[in-house]
């Protein structure tokens, strides 16, 4: 096979004269092997005349190539891409400046204004307007630094970061001062690619007092203007709270002065001016004055539990709208607004006592004992007891060689469902949530099926992010977050609101609201409307029912005057003495190492007609509810009934 590879490749160049050509002939020493390829007529090949064509035929087939490549670009360029190319081409001449739309006001529920717009003025650089010319570029340059104070090399820096021939602006300096920039406007016509922008940022008037309802305003990232249409890398978004949730009705619509421009960015002609349109205005029902009392109330308990964390959520029973979202600590939102400093941000972020937390609706505690009044609920409904049901109490139960405990010493004695609640009986609620003394217990599974009817273990859907759910532990998820089965002593634990059982306080205060109002849970809300400009309403928040009947109003009947003998005679009887009738339950919930700490629980609502509130509070780590959370509601609710006759 010496032959093998003598020819790689046969061309038919003339198929009429039958002319053949051989490339990359190695030997021509194979005239019987070609004479089997060749037809029987065919004219032996002139190999020596062939390869001087060769060369030629080379240079035809590339310029060939070279045609198809440049028509293809051609018809990409012009039709395919021709509309976006055609748009660039235009944004090359017509320039637009941005008018900000004034971002709407939110308010209290009274008509206070909580925020407002400040102006504030930003320089911007479109690059691809600056001249070409790298000297006359670099004074352009020169000259803003020199007004601003700023350095060269820092603005050429964001330049290239921002890309050198973008046709968007890209901001070089922001938070500049008025005289600044009026000196700049100035000077605008040798400026070639500047902007001054009015682009006015929030201020927050009462700092943190709502800082985790409210949220907060800032630049817009590269991320977010990947996903969200009609920004500018200049803008500012809401980032958290309201602000973040109702983006797009605060926001408003911008408007633009359109300019033709030349080379070298001087306008040549005015193509007039867009409008803008401003933001729609925001009503709460939050109670500005009553988040004020709340939150200095909670300082006083605070100072005296010697902790630095606490939250309070009221809600008003009838439909679902919050009057008060308070979170300890807090943090000042115009930190962020005007730009925070890294070492701010730093120093927020490490802080232990975590001020950016909204506890209200994201913090999950240990309910206590706040939990037994739904427990009740729950046992009175399946019929497993009645009021006249007892529970003789001696200081707590023994089974199985375990010892679950009353809270008091030598027990309460004998005790209906009434009683139990307003005197927190742990027997009671060990007999009705487990099983004891000839008593039928609900078990887990109907213990966390009716805590979800309340609205436990779930989302509330109050109109701002952010918001935990919860946990209430069954037999699966013990079996599957820990890989153990589920005891009679999980069940007790359950049924007193210990052991892996969390909420959050607005989840609490919720539950607590639909026992006030007979039997409902409403979604929460604290947006109470929308109005334009002029004031017009444009939208009213219409309550949300998420269930209703949740226990008959026989259930609700017990339960509540349990809740009212937790304030007559019970562990709630410091608010015994205010002017109307006050319902509650106190709540002492253990954690940390051994159960050592305690947080503090109280919850209560008022059946007022004219003044209906719910309302659940919290003080971290402090000790006894009835010690420290039972005074918070009996000073907000003396000012409440005081201050807010209808």
């Amino acid at each position: 096979m010496k032959n093998k590879n003598i020819f790689k490749k046969l061309i038919y160049l003339e198929s009429g004269n039958k002319k053949w050509h051989l490339k990359n002939s190695k030997s021509l020493n194979s005239e019987k092997w070609l004479q089997h390829l060749l037809p029987a007529d065919a004219e032996a090949p002139n190999i020596e005349n062939d390869r001087k064509n060769e060369p030629f035929l080379i240079i035809l087939a590339l310029c060939l190539l070279g045609l198809v490549i440049l028509g293809g670009r051609l018809f990409s360029l012009e039709i395919l891409s021709g509309k976006t190319n055609l748009a660039e081409a235009e944004n090359n001449y017509v320039h637009q400046t941005p008018i900000r739309a004034p971002r709407g006001i939110i308010y209290d529920t009274k008509g206070t204004a909580l925020v407002k717009n400040v102006p504030n003025y930003d320089l911007s650089i479109t690059p691809n307007d600056l001249p070409i010319d790298s000297n006359e570029r670099s004074k352009v340059l020169s000259d803003i630094a020199k007004v601003t104070g700023s350095s060269l090399d820092e603005l050429n820096t964001k330049i290239t970061k921002g890309g050198e021939h973008s046709t968007q602006p890209i901001l070089l300096l922001k938070n500049i001062d008025k005289d600044k920039s009026i000196i700049l406007e100035s000077q605008a016509s040798n400026l070639p690619g500047m902007t001054i922008e009015v682009n006015p940022i929030r201020q927050y008037l009462d700092t943190s007092l709502l800082s985790h309802a409210l949220g907060y305003v800032n630049r817009i990232s590269a991320e977010e203007i990947k996903k969200t249409e009609g920004y500018l890398l200049t803008d500012y978004i809401g980032k958290t709270g309201l602000e973040k949730s109702y983006e797009s009705t605060l926001r408003g619509k911008m408007g633009f002065v359109r300019a033709e421009v030349d080379s070298i960015g001087k306008t040549k002609k005015d193509l007039g001016t867009t409008n803008p349109i401003p933001g729609d205005n925001i009503q709460l029902s939050i109670n500005l004055e009553l988040q004020k009392h709340i939150t200095d109330a909670l300082k006083v308990q605070m100072d005296k539990a010697k902790v630095s964390k606490a939250t309070a959520v009221a809600i008003n029973p009838r439909d679902g709208q919050v009057l008060a979202l308070v979170s300890l600590p807090s943090y000042d939102n115009n930190l962020f607004a005007n730009g925070i400093s890294e070492k701010d941000y730093q120093t927020l972020l490490t802080d232990t006592n975590t001020p950016l937390l909204n506890r209200a609706i994201s913090g999950e505690y240990p309910s206590g004992s706040t939990i037994k009044p739904f427990v009740a609920s729950a046992s009175l409904q399946e019929g497993n007891i009645t009021e006249s049901t007892t529970v003789n109490s001696t200081g707590g139960i023994e089974v199985g060689g375990s010892k679950f405990p009353d809270w008091k010493a030598g027990g309460h004695g004998v005790v209906n469902v009434v009683g139990a609640i307003a005197n927190s009986v742990n027997t009671f609620f060990y007999a009705i949530g487990g099983g004891y003394g000839g008593i039928t217990g609900l078990g887990p599974d109907k213990i966390k099926a009716y805590l979800d009817k309340f609205g436990f273990d779930e989302y509330s859907g109050i109109d701002i992010g952010g918001e935990s759910k919860g946990s209430i532990p069954d037999p699966a998820w013990k079996l599957r977050i820990f890989n153990e089965d589920w005891y009679l002593g999980d069940t007790y634990h359950m049924a007193i609101g210990q052991g892996d059982l969390l909420a959050t306080p607005l989840q609490m205060a919720n539950a607590t609201a639909a026992i006030a109002n007979g039997g409902t849970l409403y979604q929460p809300s604290i947006v109470k409307s929308i109005t334009d400009g002029n004031g017009a309403v444009i939208k009213t928040t219409t309550p949300k029912v998420v269930r209703s009947n949740i226990v008959s109003p026989a259930t609700i009947d017990v339960v509540t005057r349990g809740m009212r003998e937790t304030v007559t005679t019970g562990s709630g009887r410091l608010l015994n003495t205010l002017p109307k009738e006050v319902y509650a339950k106190t709540g002492t919930a253990q954690y940390g190492p051994n159960n050592s700490k305690s947080h503090a629980w109280f919850i209560c609502f008022t059946k007022d007609t004219a003044q209906p509130i719910a309302m659940a509070i919290l003080v971290e780590g402090a000790g006894g509810g009835d010690v420290f959370a039972a005074p918070v509601a009996n000073d907000v609710l003396k000012w409440y009934f005081s201050n807010n006759q209808n």
